[in-house]
């Protein structure tokens, strides 16, 4: 996938008040944090809007318009509807029956966890979900203007406020409790590691609010379940040689996990994920997923593992993840090849190295006139439109076997493959694991420790 806290006017004397608490590294990111000096909640800075030519908004209770530097514009009582425009490097702001200009501006609500709806978010942009919704903030918004033109909206708050949105909005606020906490700590860990690194930070944010870091939908997808798996795991998170680890999850395994040096070849330095890919069980399997004829008989059997809705009870949504199939004409998949390089009509699909979940890691597309030879795993399921939903698939085809009329994509799984998969999470949560228990699962080389 909020009890978002606001930063009051005293609290612009937070860097002099917490100083003993955070240190800021001179050659870090802007509001990076040195691991070691994190004692107390820290606050970070989320990007909800990339940029924007126009915003509507409308307070839900009462908020206050300021400058950057805290004098205030005007009162923004609650129900207000607010549109923002820029031209130029210039933000008009219309609200109350009065207009004012300002090259940037804070929003600030008047009472602690004080709402305010931004109308049309983006979300899934580049992806085949792209689409926009109404959502609710709390915090504090500030908005500027971007360096790629137009306004953009940063909010920021206090960690624990911001994971309330999180945790929802990846694994889904109506999982079992035990499952909300592991995504909990998963998504904590996450986010300190990028406060520490500076991994996703933006010239005026530390993370984004979409799936290139960790969905974050405000207080939209909000409920009593996920906010106490929050509060119930205050302050832990994972390490790994004593640095926060970059907890990564994904929908659906298909019943093995992968090494991440496989998938993200640049990020292969994370040695918390080296030799970690497991089987999605407790029990012990019979197949070497790297080769071929192994993977195929794995996705045609049943084999009893957590994401498996065969063998288990797994939410709705992940019903059709586990194992899937996609039809391609021929045509179809040599439009798709030639636009990132054109070989003529595709004959065969041929895996060239998968990695221990079966997923591919190099594959040749072979043409009348060449071969395209690509990886690693999302980059082969971003040749189609809409991707595939993994890169753990075998190829049938019909049609002569010199010129294929159809290919036939027969797939395991649902996203990368690293780190926890959420509907084996959901499960095993449904059958007593806790929290930590699913998290060693999936994270067996993390330890888990209260930071603040």
């Amino acid at each position: 996938m909020m009890l978002i806290s606001k930063r009051w006017s005293f609290l612009f004397l937070l860097p002099l008040i917490l100083a003993a608490s955070f240190i800021f590294k001179a050659n870090g990111s802007e509001g990076t944090i040195a691991l070691d000096d994190i004692i107390s909640e820290p606050n970070i800075r989320v990007l909800l809007i990339k940029s924007t030519n126009q915003l509507d908004m409308v307070t839900q209770t009462a908020w206050v318009l300021q400058t950057m530097g805290g004098e205030k514009v005007m009162d923004l009582p609650e129900k207000t509807p607010i549109k923002l425009s820029e031209k130029n490097g210039i933000i008009t702001v219309e609200a109350g029956g009065k207009k004012v200009q300002l090259p940037e501006l804070v929003l600030e609500a008047v009472t602690p966890h004080g709402v305010i709806e931004i109308k049309k978010v983006p979300y899934g942009v580049g992806w085949w979900w792209e689409n926009a919704e109404d959502r609710t903030y709390e915090g504090r918004l500030e908005i500027r203007i971007s360096h790629k033109g137009g306004m953009e909206v940063v909010d920021e708050m206090k960690m624990e406020d911001y994971l309330a949105g999180v945790v929802p909005s990846e694994i889904g606020s109506t999982s079992p409790q035990e499952a909300l906490r592991a995504q909990a700590v998963a998504a904590r860990s996450e986010a300190l590691m990028a406060l520490v690194t500076g991994k996703y930070a933006g010239p005026n944010n530390d993370i984004g609010s979409d799936v290139e870091s960790q969905a974050f939908t405000g207080n939209v997808k909000r409920t009593p379940a996920s906010d106490e798996a929050v509060s119930a795991t205050r302050g832990l998170a994972m390490l790994h040689d004593d640095n926060f680890l970059a907890a990564y999850y994904a929908s659906c395994c298909g019943g093995h996990t992968e090494d991440i040096r496989n998938v993200w070849p640049s990020r292969s330095e994370e040695k918390g994920y080296w030799n970690t890919a497991i089987f999605d069980s407790e029990k012990k399997h019979k197949f070497d997923l790297t080769k071929e004829d192994d993977l195929r008989l794995w996705l045609k059997e049943d084999p009893d593992v957590y994401c498996n809705p065969n063998k288990h009870k797994v939410p709705a949504w992940a019903s059709k993840n586990f194992r899937w199939e996609r039809v391609f004409t021929a045509d179809e998949v040599t439009t798709s090849v030639a636009a990132k390089k054109d070989v003529g009509r595709i004959i065969a699909v041929k895996a060239i190295k998968r990695g221990p979940s079966g997923r591919m890691i190099e594959v040749e597309f072979i043409g009348e006139k060449g071969v395209y030879k690509t990886g690693p795993e999302l980059t082969i399921r971003q040749i189609f439109d809409p991707p595939l939903k993994s890169a753990a698939f075998v190829v049938d085809t019909e049609g002569p076997s010199n010129r294929p009329e159809k290919f036939i994509f027969r797939g395991g799984g649902w996203g990368h493959g690293v780190g926890m998969c959420q509907t084996g999470a959901i499960v095993m949560a449904i059958e007593g694991k806790t929290f930590r228990e699913i998290l060693a699962h999936y994270y067996p080389a993390a330890k888990i420790k209260s930071i603040y």
